[in-house]
């Protein structure tokens, strides 16, 4: 049976139960998909040791709450071309298991420089050439990136009238921005959709998930940029957290 150097890590166990999570959710995933996505939870609790880039030590539980939640935004970001930038990806999560299942560049953004490091340094080490990361802030990042990408994710980062406002002036025509959400608000939705009737983006679609062995749900938010906004956008960098449109 193959351990894993990191805490003791049964691969071959949780290769059968990450197949099954991803299965219950009808993700596709190869055994090399698998894999790489294992390799990186054993980077992501290795570097853990000496730097904090995440509270779930446990694999069980990181298999779900860092995953399989990842992937739970695979299929709104399949449905879009393009670059994908990963906003706030901390440990790398979820923009390495999405470039893992989607040939195409990711960028992933932490404006916490050791984090950035980090996981470039996954992404090299699990051979992934067209990952690459940038320290920047979303608003600056905006300013040389306008209209780039088909596709901006973030998990757990901002509210959602600020990450609507982040990713307008990222994305290109029809380009969209997939968000997930622990506990969505009324209050934080109205302001999201607020922000986005004011930027030029449009609600696609607001999907609830119920995560494995109780560990909670996910809402998964999905916004497409249709128009033009009536802010100058990017603003300057910690307005929109400072000073909401909504």
């Amino acid at each position: 049976m193959e351990k894993d150097a990191v805490d003791g890590m049964d691969r071959d166990g949780l290769d059968r139960r990450l197949g099954e999570l991803l299965a219950s959710q009808d993700i596709v995933c190869t055994e090399a998909q698998r894999r790489l996505l294992l390799d990186h939870l054993s980077l992501v609790l290795e570097k853990n040791r000496v730097m904090n880039l995440t509270r779930i030590t446990s694999p069980e539980d990181a298999l779900v709450l860092h995953i399989l939640d990842s992937l739970l935004l695979e299929e709104a970001v399949a449905k879009t071309e393009g670059p994908v930038l990963d906003i706030g990806t901390g440990a790398g999560y979820p923009g390495i298991p999405l470039a893992v299942m989607e040939d195409r560049p990711f960028v992933l953004m932490d404006s916490v420089g050791k984090k950035v490091r980090a996981v470039a340094e996954f992404a090299d080490t699990m051979g992934l050439d067209a990952v690459v990361t940038t320290p920047e802030r979303a608003e600056s990042y905006a300013v040389d990136h306008r209209g780039e990408f088909g596709a901006v994710v973030a998990r757990a980062v901002a509210p959602l009238g600020v990450l609507v406002e982040y990713a307008q002036p990222l994305l290109h025509r029809h380009g969209r921005l997939v968000v997930s959400k622990g506990r969505l608000s009324d209050e934080e939705f109205d302001s999201g959709q607020k922000t986005a009737t004011k930027v030029g983006m449009r609600l696609v679609s607001r999907e609830t998930f119920a995560l494995p062995d109780g560990m909670g749900h996910r809402e998964i938010i999905v916004y497409e940029n249709v128009g033009r906004s009536s802010v100058r956008l990017p603003r300057p960098v910690g307005e929109a957290k400072n000073k909401p449109l909504a």
